[in-house]
């Protein structure tokens, strides 16, 4: 990775969230994973790391009062990542039920959403 893909994921990053820690935080990639890629420096496999960080980026909506409400896909995209990552189950048969509530979450966080746009335009 060169320094100007560096530069353009930091931009990215920076565009999308007040700081590198701002997301850090937002999405829980480790800071010193983050800071050690943009720097150069990381040690363990770069590729998939920067797969890691892009796809956390795209899951973040961007910053700024006249951003794209987050797509329904994008929303349950997100619950689903968090939730499969803390799951401990290890028969998974039962994953439908996880799939069925993490839909209803996200229309309801989409309808949240809306409703919000909607109080700020009247």
């Amino acid at each position: 990775m060169g320094p100007d893909e560096r530069e353009a994921l930091r931009a990215a990053i920076l565009a999308r969230h007040r700081s590198i820690y701002a997301y850090c935080k937002a999405t829980g990639i480790t800071k010193s994973v983050v800071l050690q890629l943009l720097a150069g420096r990381y040690p363990g496999n770069v590729a998939r790391q920067m797969a890691r960080i892009r796809a956390a980026l795209a899951d973040t909506p961007p910053a700024g009062s006249g951003a794209e409400p987050p797509s329904l896909t994008a929303i349950y995209a997100a619950l689903e990542r968090v939730g499969c990552t803390r799951c401990r189950r290890t028969d998974k048969r039962r994953c439908k039920a996880c799939r069925v509530l993490w839909e209803r979450q996200a229309a309801e966080v989409a309808a949240l959403h809306a409703a919000a746009a909607l109080s700020q335009v009247g």
